[in-house]
């Protein structure tokens, strides 16, 4: 360690503190600066329209499915689901 004379001339009970207490600042301070200077946080913290897109695709699917089954007449195979 290069740097270990820091501690001849800064106590590690202050120095590590006050170091560690620094790495806090900064990382919440970009942390903040992303919340609140991107438009795109927002919307991939609350899932987007995407997500909700995606979500509510497989039920579509399924209950068009569902529909045309119930539609076919007796001896009929069921149509194929596409995944």
């Amino acid at each position: 360690m290069n740097q270990g004379k820091i501690w001849l001339v800064v106590k590690p009970t202050v120095g590590l503190p006050l170091f560690l207490g620094g790495v806090a600042t900064i990382a919440v301070t970009v942390h903040l600066a992303i919340l609140t200077h991107t438009a795109w946080w927002p919307a991939y913290y609350n899932g987007g329209q995407k997500a909700k897109a995606a979500a509510t695709a497989p039920a579509t699917e399924v209950a068009a499915a569902t529909v045309a089954t119930d539609a076919a007449p007796p001896g009929a195979k069921a149509p194929a689901v596409k995944k």
